[in-house]
């Protein structure tokens, strides 16, 4: 996804494919948990505030609309298509506590970034990086079931209206944003 300069509203057009764009978003997960451990790893040799900050962006603004974009609208209407099939609930159920499991992972990351960001330094360099490979592992996981399970099963079922109402919800989602480039 584009981004406007820091500071101005973020600009996006109602995709033309809201499932490609939940895909692109999951690549841009994977990168930003590449990005993650690259900036730990390095912290000791080269901190930097202007990647904290960046970082600290995506999980505070990015990472919370992507995953309303998937709690209040993906899974709803996957469900609402799935005919009331049990393994479908199980399963937006589990992706959902994943996200909650999530949320609570990032707290403390998003603490440390904020301290970085502001030219301190990590409160504890070795628990940032644990918290960090926590973070990464079970964000993975959970991408590469998303793409592999929920991903193909809203090609499959996701009317035309569906897809649609979903493009709409992301682009209304991402208006409040302000962004600088991650």
């Amino acid at each position: 996804m584009a981004a406007s300069s820091k500071g101005k509203d973020f600009d996006m057009e109602t995709p033309r494919d809201p499932i490609a764009f939940i895909l692109d978003e999951h690549d841009r997960q994977f990168e930003i948990c590449d990005r993650l451990e690259d900036f730990v790893g390095a912290l000791e040799s080269e901190p930097s505030g202007q990647e904290a900050q960046s970082l600290l962006a995506f999980l505070t603004e990015d990472l919370p609309v992507h995953i309303d974009d998937e709690e209040q609208d993906l899974f709803p209407m996957l469900a609402s298509r799935g005919y009331n099939d049990q393994n479908l609930n199980i399963i937006l159920e589990q992706l959902a506590a994943e996200h909650e499991l999530d949320r609570g992972l990032v707290e403390p990351i998003v603490e440390e970034l904020r301290r970085i960001a502001e030219g301190r330094v990590p409160s504890d360099l070795r628990r940032l990086c644990m918290e960090v490979r926590a973070f990464t592992e079970a964000m993975r996981r959970h991408i590469n079931w998303e793409n592999r399970v929920v991903v193909s099963l809203a090609r499959a079922i996701l009317s035309e209206e569906d897809r649609t109402r979903l493009a709409r919800r992301i682009a209304e989602r991402r208006q409040h944003l302000t962004r600088g480039d991650t």
